[in-house]
């Protein structure tokens, strides 16, 4: 009886405790995937609060990484992204099929999440090694960067580049930055003691504290502005890297094989990302303390000399003996393009490149143009060449009945101008078994091709409009030669201070500045004078001459007015050239310009070449509106405007206006590559002129197609042509369906 009674308390005491369990644990359960689904959410950006990244429901890895300040993360006001780091992250996911969660932060906020775990890696981490025990550093570096001491506009006294002026200074660096060691060493190299400043904020803040809360900051050099920020000096360089959260090592396995994989691609991508995002930083346009006190040594004026009749590149203009050719509108825009200085040039002309290179050396002038010597040839002469300022491709001139044959031919000699060193090199470069032949001029070097005793001249592309009517005469055309030459400043060896200025200048000039002058000054004419008419009618004159002397007063009087009359032909021929290719109301190539490049674009691919390129066909909308509402003066604003802004987003292509309101861009090399961002960016610039704009006819509203033609492609350039210009229409329409 008492062992049943224990039994029945027993069984109810089960009871009991299987009923409060089956209640409690759902709730336990349902309690835990509430804080789950809570830390899912807690961290900025939408980061995993476990260190393993998740794997999504598509087997992706989702990778934690920190988002800092531009230009290696940008967002621009319509949602965009882009950036150094944004690019070479998306270039990392290629090969990974990684997926990112971004956390943005101060750069000194996300280094701590990163030590912390919560975030699982993070871009452009320069290397320590108190940094490399909490962090996994890559193998292969993403770039290099330089650091500077930024001072305040208004600081005259920083200003001056007399460093000692750092003494007793607050000089502020980001929190936990490498560059705060950089300066501490710095320093204490050049006997400054100065007052260090930890800032937990983005670095485009901290530069707004300069002259306020800190006298100088310490930062990467692409964060200058000359409203906030001038480089006073630079402090030191080092490489940078993605890292990876000290518990991550299989996300630093796949990042390794995908950095190297992207090196196998194109070894030179982060040099890519550099020029587009980081070379014409501000800090560019500032000459440092050695290099003004050269200047000021120097009057502030560079002596160059120059090569003369070498147009498109230069020349000396006849009618008042001054520079002319692209080297003139280079000059002017470099004498103006730094912040801190200004410089005059003062030009002194030399009938070949080699009595330049002799005049430099005797001391008469500072630099010369061209040069095209190797690092070699130039050692060996004592001088040093400058990055390229300009480029061309190189044509034979050659005999037309032997156009496809040339390149083919095993023994060629070649017609060279005595003293030209530029094209003396560029044969021993890559033509090194090609027999050379010298001559007094290219003219007598044409007529030597014409007679069989040479069987090319070699010519740049952009000088062949000035051979073109004798070429025509003697029956001769040209081939590419599939090879482009650079032109440089020479300087003296030892003359440190001028190339640094110079080479500079490279990073300051757009290339669209000497792109267009190039195809401006390649439309002028060789120009004929007295001399060449009486050559040409020798005969005829002395015939006359022996006939009766009256006969010779005549033709002496109607010489000099026909003299006159050239001179003021010369003049109209100037300008007619000018119009022929060039559009007087935007400065760019016209219809005829067009015309011209598609036939030679065309030629090369007749020839059996195979290369990419594509076209752009851009249409102004409402033109006709605008004319007629508020005038074609308003009109002509509106596409000078439009111009203006296809050329500066397109700066390495050829623009052509090729009808009242339609351009067209040809997009080759560095262009062809980048053309969706450039489009993007092109979007962007366009709206930001439209919000800008106060009056109608000052916004841009373009219309725009772009059409691809792949190596192996078939199509003719007008067939891509008229494929870009479909493709603009369709655009057209659905700007039209969405206004």
């Amino acid at each position: 009886m008492r062992i049943a009674t224990k039994i029945k308390k027993l069984t109810i005491i089960i009871m009991i405790i299987s009923l409060v369990v089956g209640y409690v644990m759902p709730v336990a359960a349902s309690a835990r995937e509430k804080k789950a689904a809570d830390n899912k959410n807690s961290v900025a950006g939408s980061g995993k609060s476990s260190s393993e990244s998740s794997l999504k429901e598509n087997g992706k890895k989702t990778v934690r990484v920190g988002w800092h300040e531009p230009p290696y993360f940008i967002k621009d006001e319509y949602g965009r992204w882009s950036g150094y780091s944004y690019e070479y992250q998306r270039k990392v996911a290629a090969y990974t099929g990684w997926e990112y969660e971004y956390v943005e932060g101060s750069f000194s906020k996300l280094l701590q999440m990163l030590k912390d775990g919560e975030i699982d890696m993070l871009s452009n981490v320069s290397y320590s090694e108190e940094r490399a025990e909490y962090m996994l550093y890559s193998s292969i570096p993403m770039g290099t960067e330089a650091y500077c001491v930024f001072v305040s506009p208004e600081s005259k006294d920083l200003i001056s580049g007399n460093i000692e002026s750092l003494n007793g200074k607050r000089i502020g660096v980001t929190k936990g930055s490498i560059q705060k060691d950089y300066f501490l060493e710095w320093a204490q190299t050049h006997d400054i003691s100065a007052e260090i400043v930890e800032l937990d904020t983005k670095e485009e803040e901290s530069i707004k504290l300069l002259g306020k809360d800190i006298d100088a900051f310490v930062t990467v050099d692409v964060y200058g502005s000359h409203e906030f920020a001038i480089p006073v000096c630079k402090i030191g360089y080092s490489d940078y890297f993605f890292v990876v959260n000290k518990n991550r090592p299989d996300i630093l396995t796949d990042l390794e094989a995908a950095l190297n994989r992207i090196q196998d691609e194109n070894k030179y991508y982060d040099q890519q990302l550099n020029d587009r995002y980081l070379k014409n930083s501000e800090s560019n346009r500032y000459l440092n303390a050695s290099e003004k006190e050269w200047l000021s040594d120097h009057k502030e004026t560079i002596v160059v000399g120059y090569q003369d009749n070498y147009l498109a590149f230069c020349a000396q203009d006849k009618s008042n003996g001054e520079l002319t050719g692209a080297l003139k509108d280079y000059l002017e825009y470099a004498a103006v393009a730094f912040e801190n200085s200004r410089i005059t040039f003062k030009t002194v002309c030399y009938p070949t490149a080699a009595a330049a290179i002799e005049a430099m050396k005797n001391g008469e002038i500072d630099c010369m143009f061209p040069s095209n010597l190797t690092s070699y040839d130039a050692e060996q002469m004592d001088l040093i060449i400058t990055p390229s300022i300009m480029r061309t491709e190189m044509d034979a001139v050659v005999r037309a009945s032997e156009k496809k044959e040339f390149l083919r031919k095993k023994e060629v000699v070649v017609a060279v101008n005595k003293g030209n060193t530029n094209y003396d090199m560029f044969l021993a470069d890559h033509y090194p078994e090609w027999k050379r032949k010298y001559y007094d001029d290219t003219p007598t070097g044409l007529e030597a091709v014409a007679d069989g005793d040479a069987d090319c001249v070699i010519i740049s592309n952009y000088r062949y409009n000035n051979i073109s009517k004798q070429c025509e005469k003697l029956h001769l055309t040209t081939v590419y030669t599939g090879v482009d030459m650079d032109y440089c400043f020479a300087v003296c060896k030892g003359n440190n201070e001028l190339y640094s200025i110079l080479a500079r200048m490279t990073d300051v000039v757009p290339d669209a500045t000497i792109h267009t002058s190039l195809t401006f000054y390649s439309t002028e004419d060789v120009k004929t004078g007295f001399v060449d008419i009486i050559k040409e009618n020798l005969f005829i004159v002395m015939g006359s001459i022996a006939l009766v002397m009256f006969i010779i007063i005549i033709l002496l009087l109607r010489t000099i007015r026909a003299e006159r009359r050239i001179m003021e032909d010369e003049h109209l021929v100037r300008d007619l050239n000018k119009r022929v290719f060039v559009d007087a109301l935007t400065s760019v190539r016209n219809k005829g310009g067009y015309n011209e490049y598609v036939k030679k674009l065309q030629n090369h691919l007749d020839l059996g070449e195979q290369f990419e390129f594509a076209i752009g066909v851009f249409d102004c909308n409402y033109l006709k509106k605008i004319n007629d509402q508020y005038g074609h003066d308003k009109g002509d604003i509106y596409l000078r405007k439009a111009c203006q802004l296809i050329c500066k987003v397109y700066e390495h292509s050829p623009v052509f206006r090729v009808g009242g309101d339609e351009f067209v861009v040809i997009l080759m090399n560095n262009d062809l590559i980048n053309r969706e961002e450039l489009e993007k960016l092109f979007e962007k610039r366009r709206k930001e002129i439209c919000e800008a704009a106060e009056n109608k006819w000052e916004e841009v509203n373009i219309a725009y197609g772009f059409a691809l033609h792949k190596p192996q492609d078939k199509t003719t350039v007008s067939e891509v042509a008229k494929q870009a210009d479909k493709l603009m229409y369709e655009n057209k329409k659905l700007q039209k369906e969405h206004k």
